[in-house]
């Protein structure tokens, strides 16, 4: 049965990557003998749990793909996106949930349907309740395009991140059908349809179109990076992105993750961080304050079809505010809900306002506090966006260190060698001009080269371009010295005779 995902964009390694693909095919084989699975009768999102304390996690875990049906991805240890679009609008409208943390550990997946999910990540966290993201296993490619939704970003020592970067395969089936005696005739309308189709060799045109969709791919991850992690997408597309895998602290160094620590010292801080305690209340499944199991049935394969839930701007504005939505209410589906919600938000906003009012009847004092409160918070965040800019100079000055040791460690891997051929070449043009050998072992580099450079220039005077010295170093090394007065012993016996 054909692979309908390997002809799809996919921001993953290439383990989630066949691990998707052998999850549809048994899902295709167990929907064409008859098995019809749901999770329709599940109360609360798989993903989701919240603690006495209001801290809720969701598990982002295994391949992850756009499909949102729970229990099939629960059997095949896969993560739907839509799921966590429900786990986190779950949390977001639940009052008991103060802080939202994504646990995951996924070597990425679909790139359909990420972005979608990204974004609403950081929704919620810029509106409504703060998110962070952890990983003390495997947080690549899509997985860390969630990631890098959040807040704030760790990983344990041990724990890969990274793989910014987008794949597309195709297989061609041509030759296999030409085998099996099976002709296929396309026929197409448009120049550019289905170039890339898997029972024709693939075109030149038809790679440039894969390409094109890859690159563009491409460009969106790295442009969210860019933006979630505060850095330029040049930065985040040089130092970060290209596919490279960091490891613990080098993803921390190349500005991946806020820093490295372990899962309890996450929660540990999360816990010490949370601003109002007095609503920490217990979590009881399937008492959340919003409806949030809205399903029906297509009518066509007998599976529930989940509807997409999505939180409207009449729901962000009455969260950040405080109101919260009725358990009858699905968030963003109904003129009802948005009347609540926009009533809810309107008597905030005058309770606010009559406030304000009050105090500023009550005593003189309130404008100029207020003033000094501004004066404070420009003069924080000033110094809050040079601290931002400290830390990327740290960053780049640290990934320039890393490349300059690379090259240090590179250089001193052939200077020695080098050294080796220079000593012995200036001993040869030594010899040469009729000189001894010197021992150069224990000199310098830049003293080597200096003799170096004094003898070549005698020997070039000497020896002419195109002259031939007969003198071989390695036979005059072999020989003996011979003294004056070994000659003149020698030449006494001659003459003796």
């Amino acid at each position: 049965m054909p692979r309908v995902t390997e002809e799809k964009v996919w921001a993953g390694t290439e383990a989630s990557l066949h691990a998707a693909l052998d999850a549809e095919e048994a899902r295709a084989t167990r929907m064409a003998a008859g098995d019809r699975i749901s999770d329709k009768d599940r109360e609360t999102p798989r993903l989701l749990s919240v603690d006495a304390d209001g801290v809720a996690t969701i598990s982002v875990k295994g391949p992850l793909t756009n499909d949102g049906d729970a229990i099939w991805n629960e059997w095949m240890g896969m993560t739907g996106y839509p799921e966590i679009r429900d786990a986190m609008i779950s949390a977001a409208t639940d009052t008991s949930v103060q802080h939202i943390i994504l646990d995951i550990d996924s070597g990425g997946g679909a790139v359909s349907g990420v972005d979608d999910t990204a974004k609403l990540i950081r929704l919620v966290h810029d509106n409504v309740k703060p998110v962070t993201a952890f990983t003390d296993g495997s947080m690549y490619s899509a997985a860390y395009w969630l990631g890098s939704s959040a807040g704030e970003v760790y990983a344990s020592k041990a724990a890969g991140m990274g793989s910014i970067g987008v794949i597309a395969t195709h297989m061609e089936r041509s030759e296999m059908l030409k085998e099996a005696g099976i002709g296929v005739t396309v026929v197409r309308a448009g120049k550019y349809k289905a170039l890339a189709n898997g029972v024709e060799k693939l075109s030149e045109e038809g790679k440039a179109q894969i390409q094109a969709g890859v690159d563009a791919a491409y460009k969106i991850f790295v442009g969210h990076v860019a933006e979630m992690r505060g850095k330029s997408y040049e930065f985040a597309d040089s130092v970060m992105a290209q596919g490279r895998e960091f490891y613990g602290q080098a993803g921390a160094d190349a500005g991946l993750v806020d820093g490295i620590k372990s899962f309890d010292q996450v929660m540990s801080d999360v816990k010490r961080n949370l601003v109002d305690p007095s609503i920490k209340t217990a979590y009881t499944p399937g008492k959340q304050t919003s409806g949030l199991r809205v399903e029906k049935d297509n009518g066509e394969n007998g599976m529930g079809m989940k509807v997409r839930k999505a939180l409207s701007e009449q729901d962000i504005a009455a969260l950040a505010a405080g109101a919260t939505l009725e358990a009858d209410q699905a968030p963003g589906t109904g003129t009802q809900a948005e009347t609540d919600v926009a009533a809810q938000v309107e008597d905030v906003e005058v309770s606010a306002q009559v406030e304000t009012s009050d105090e500023a009847s009550a005593e003189g004092t309130g404008v100029g506090q207020a003033a000094e409160v501004d004066a404070s918070a420009g003069a924080l965040k000033f110094v809050a966006d040079q601290l931002k800019a400290a830390q990327d100079e740290l960053v780049a000055s640290k990934i320039e260190a890393s490349k300059l040791k690379d090259k240090l460690e590179m250089l001193e891997a052939v200077v020695e060698p080098l050294k080796d051929i220079a000593a012995k070449a200036t001993n040869n043009m030594r010899v040469a001009l009729g000189g001894s050998l010197i021992d150069m072992s224990a000199s310098s580099p830049a003293q080597i080269l200096a003799e170096h450079v004094a003898v070549s220039a005698s020997f070039a005077s000497k020896f002419k371009v195109g002259g031939v010295s007969a003198t071989n170093v390695e036979e005059q090394v072999k020989k003996p010295a011979v003294g004056a007065s070994h000659m003149a012993r020698v030449n006494a016996a001659r003459y003796s005779k």
